[in-house]
């Protein structure tokens, strides 16, 4: 009998590690651009999420659950995106990280708005409807185009010539930009010119004429990726070389240094606050901004803006879920993420109650050059947009 018991209690005492290991992992999905005109800021939204799934399940995971995310290519493409998205509706799930790019945010979103599942998608150019199962990540593209416009103003340059793209997100781009030209604040700025262009072409020498034309202090270039690199070749070309603003997706050190030969000499972008650790004081943000960049350090990358748009809505969700049911709806967690306020992310103090469906203020923005010679981003601007004080 007494060797029976002994035997029971090893083979109980064996067995508990493999319970332990036999944990099933909570799988979040995420549709990311890993290949096509996008898979630079997809490949970074995939290295964040890599990181932070290793940080969480150092703490705890999801109640005792590691967590795994799930991550698939949409090749670039809102057709693909929304395949996929179905593909993963099919699963029940609650909730779906990404896409990465804005069309294919929008083409996701308008299957899911009023039924779910929660679309938190990594662009900043995707806005949805309060009350819907859309939300977006990082300040919204009317604050990074206002902030920038701050920038520019309290600068003297008040003539600006805009090309954007012809995608969903260069008509973005147009549209804050026309929006936020009609402010009050905004009454002594001009747009002198306002051209477009395919993201097929490869050529936009016409425009920059037309554009050159116009006599403008400072242009803006709203697009994202490759087409990106024909917009400053051609600038280079056609021997303009005036302050050029970029969209916060072309944040990317590899991708500007490729455009080292025919970049101009002042390029700005509208930037986050992260990149300014120096201007922020001790506190709930900065022990945010620290945990964020020593995961990256962890996997030996450094921290670029399109991680931090995958960082802090896989953040959210990880927190959300832990106060969920295991079988939580999507509806749950819609209502959820809505009501989640008082925690900080890496850029500012998140608050989901204006219905925003991104939770993050103008604040959180501030606008960066790029210098070339010294490979590295300089922050311009207070919180918000205006110039640094001297």
């Amino acid at each position: 009998m007494k060797r029976l018991v002994v035997g029971l209690l090893v083979g109980m005492l064996s067995m508990a590690p493999v319970c332990a290991r036999a944990a099933e992992p909570y799988e979040i999905n995420a549709i990311l651009s890993l290949s096509g005109i996008a898979a630079f800021i997809g490949t970074q939204e995939a290295t964040a999420l890599h990181a932070l799934e290793t940080v969480e399940n150092k703490n705890g995971g999801i109640n005792g659950r590691p967590i795994k995310f799930v991550i698939v290519d949409d090749a670039s493409s809102p057709v693909n995106a929304v395949q996929l998205a179905n593909q993963i509706i099919a699963k029940n799930v609650p909730v779906i990280l990404g896409p990465t790019l804005t069309a294919d945010c929008d083409a996701v979103y308008s299957i899911v708005k009023t039924s779910g599942p929660v679309e938190y998608c990594f662009s900043p150019a995707l806005h949805p409807a309060p009350g819907t199962f859309g939300f977006s990540a990082g300040a919204s593209t009317a604050d990074l185009s206002l902030a920038a416009m701050r920038y520019f103003r309290e600068r003297g340059w008040k003539r600006i010539a805009l090309i954007s793209s012809t995608d969903a997100s260069g008509q973005d781009g147009e549209n804050v930009v026309r929006a936020n030209l009609n402010l009050p604040e905004n009454k002594s700025l001009t747009l002198v010119a306002n051209e477009h262009f395919s993201i097929a072409d490869v050529s936009v020498g016409a425009q920059l004429a037309r554009i050159k034309a116009a006599d403008p202090q400072v242009i803006i270039a709203w697009t994202t990726g490759t087409p990106t690199g024909t917009v400053l070749r051609g600038l280079h070309d056609a021997g303009i070389d005036l302050p050029v603003l970029l969209n916060a997706g072309n944040i990317v050190r590899a991708q500007l240094r490729g455009y080292a030969a025919f970049a101009p000499t002042q390029l700005f972008l509208p930037g986050f606050r992260f990149m300014a650790p120096d201007l922020v004081r001790s506190g709930p943000l900065k022990e945010a901004q620290e945990a964020f960049f020593a995961g990256l350090a962890a996997e030996k990358v450094t921290p670029e803006v399109n991680m931090g748009f995958a960082w802090d809505p896989g953040r959210v969700v990880i927190n959300v879920l832990r106060h969920l049911p295991p079988n939580a709806s999507a509806a749950q967690v819609k209502d959820a993420i809505e009501a989640t306020h008082g925690i900080s992310g890496i850029n500012s103090l998140l608050d989901y109650r204006d219905m925003s469906q991104r939770g993050v203020p103008i604040g959180a923005v501030v606008v960066i050059r790029w210098d070339g010679p010294k490979d590295t981003f300089v922050p311009v601007s207070q919180p918000g947009g205006l110039p640094l004080k001297k």
